[in-house]
């Protein structure tokens, strides 16, 4: 037997031993590259919706910002021996103590909820937006009732944490899912770290960041995603082009 020979049997061999491990391989790959380049299957006019909850909001909050004196602060931040004045729970996520805290927020709610808005409707947003807002004052209240609040971060941590039940619903009709995780854990991550860094440095002082009102809404946002949100329906490309046909033929 020549070694040409042998040496082909032996190549055969190989390519038999590794023939089962493509296999799981490929369909891995394949998924996470169509993740990434390919348009689901999803109604895209979605797309083209107008966030109006997320526009409303950063509209009162530098309006407030901009014409709000110190009587309009006492009636509007949340104080815990005021709490039979319920509409604290919300005014107080229209507030916030300066330029730099107010940018932050509107930049991060802007970020994580109007993509989210596009998918899930203005009122389910909304309602997770408040409930986080509500939490948030609730918890600071019960734990820190000493402790005066004002900032929309409970409400943006709502919106970031019911991104976790709209994926669990959605996992399968969703664009980008690997982006939109890689995205959520590098927000918590980055917020984990300026957090201990802020308590271990500064001590929690100028500002003073209210954890307990974090806390809350991060809970509540996982709770009422699950509670508000929907399974998005899929609309299939042949559907959709043969409605824009027969439109435009009409």
């Amino acid at each position: 037997m020549s070694l040409s020979h042998i040496d082909s049997n032996k190549n055969t061999k190989d390519a038999k031993l590794l023939l089962p491990i493509y296999p799981r391989v490929a369909p891995l790959q394949k998924i996470f590259i169509d993740d990434l380049t390919a348009t689901h299957s999803m109604d895209r006019r979605r797309q083209w919706r107008v966030p109006w909850f997320i526009l409303l909001m950063c509209f009162m909050q530098i309006s407030l910002h901009l014409i709000s004196n110190e009587c309009m602060q006492r009636r509007l931040i949340y104080r815990p021996e005021s709490c039979h004045e319920y509409w604290r729970y919300f005014t107080y996520m229209l507030l916030h103590a300066d330029v730099w805290h107010l940018s932050i927020n509107m930049c991060l709610q802007c970020f994580i909820g109007i993509w989210l808005e596009l998918e899930q409707g203005h009122c389910r947003v909304g309602l997770v937006y408040i409930a986080g807002g509500i939490c948030g004052a609730l918890a600071n209240a019960w734990l820190q009732p000493e402790l005066l609040l004002l900032g929309a971060s409970a409400g943006v941590y709502a919106m970031l944490c019911s991104h976790v039940p709209h994926l669990v619903l959605n996992f399968s009709q969703l664009s980008h899912r690997f982006v939109r995780i890689a995205v959520i854990l590098i927000l918590l991550v980055s917020d984990v770290a300026f957090t201990v860094y802020h308590f271990c440095i500064n001590h929690n002082r100028n500002p003073r960041i209210s954890l307990d009102a974090h806390l809350g809404g991060i809970l509540a946002g996982f709770l009422c995603g699950f509670i508000f949100y929907r399974r998005l329906e899929r609309i299939s490309t042949t559907t959709t082009t043969w409605h824009f046909l027969s439109t435009r033929s009409a």
